[in-house]
């Protein structure tokens, strides 16, 4: 009978570390930061001691500080729906490069979306395995854009499981079309994680628009010489061409575009990433331009000292002693439900 007290006992003792543990998680916040001057050159060296964190006007203590060098959990979430189908190979080239910039305790995780979404491995530092799933890519010619599901399958299965920074970078044109979540329960399910996106809009239509979505001015076209009249009659066979015919197209793609870099904005501002645009050509550049960033961030974490319950919506003011200098941080955090 004691054996039986004294080994109900020691579960006991064993069970109540976790369930401290799972209740301070359930009231801590991480809050990736980056820091920049007056003219967008990032602040490196800075202390615990030169943050302050408010929540909800009541200033946190900082009980998690980690520099720029701790390790990053990144996705690279690529679309490959049909319109991606004469450019993939320049975004499998891309893609590895940013690869190769990564730390070797850095882990990646390569995944793609179409009509489906689709994780090609697990979180890995291996970049030869890596690389080998990019070969393994190619472009679906079913319909279907999952883009919000893409994003919020990898943020609740894949990115729990990991520790440290945690980033997707997201390579899309941003046109959802199939998903079985709205573009609102995707942004409130962004609010909960400590998940940073950084979004490239990659335009696949035949017009080009702006970073607002809205289509660039085209250059007039040459003047032709107008035909000579023929001789005796015409004809006209079927229906007159309907002249604002390619106007409809032009402004049913810009109201496109502009709900889709809407979205894309929407997905960074909520995590404190950064909205990237970019055609076949840049990619690499965007790519480089993440990956310095990514060097350059902090991460903080505080214990809320209201506990965050009933998925309660705060407010976080980031705040740094250096004059000039000009924070980048997520402004708002949504507790995650009970």
């Amino acid at each position: 009978m004691m054996k039986i007290i004294t080994s109900l006992f020691c579960g006991l003792l064993l069970l109540l570390p976790a369930a401290v543990r799972a209740q301070s998680e359930k009231n801590f916040v991480s809050v990736p930061v980056s820091v920049s001057d007056r003219e967008g050159r990032y602040i490196a060296g800075l202390k615990k001691e030169n943050f302050r964190i408010i929540l909800d006007g009541r200033e946190q203590k900082i009980s998690f500080f980690a520099r720029e060098d701790e390790p990053i959990n990144v996705a690279l979430v690529l679309d490959t729906s049909e319109s991606t189908k004469g450019v993939l190979d320049k975004i499998r080239d891309a893609a590895g490069d940013f690869v190769d910039l990564l730390n070797e305790n850095d882990k990646c995780l390569i995944a793609t979306f179409d009509s489906k979404v689709k994780v090609l491995g697990g979180f890995t530092a291996d970049h030869r395995a890596l690389k080998k799933s990019l070969d393994k890519i190619e472009s679906d010619e079913r319909e279907g854009t999952v883009v919000f599901n893409a994003v919020a399958q990898l943020v609740r299965d894949e990115f729990p499981k990991t520790d440290g920074r945690k980033v997707i970078v997201l390579l899309s044109d941003g046109k959802d079309f199939g998903s079985s979540i709205t573009k609102k329960e995707l942004l409130d399910g962004l609010e909960e994680s400590d998940v940073m996106i950084y979004p490239i809009f990659y335009q696949t239509g035949r017009t080009t628009v702006d970073a607002n979505g809205r289509v660039k001015n085209e250059p007039p076209p040459k003047k032709e010489k107008k035909p000579k009249k023929p001789k005796g009659y015409m004809i006209q066979i079927g229906q007159p061409q309907d002249a604002g015919a390619t106007d409809d197209y032009k402004l049913a793609e810009e109201l496109a575009s502009r709900e889709a870099v809407g979205v894309l904005r929407g997905m960074s501002d909520t995590t404190a990433g950064r909205f990237y645009m970019s055609d076949a050509p840049n990619l690499g550049r965007v790519f480089r331009q993440i990956a310095t960033e990514l060097r350059q961030q902090y991460r903080l974490g505080f214990d809320s000292k209201t506990p965050l319950t009933d998925a309660a919506l705060g407010e976080i003011i980031v705040k740094v002693d250096r004059a000039d200098a000009v924070v980048h941080a997520r402004g708002r955090y949504r507790a995650k439900k009970l």
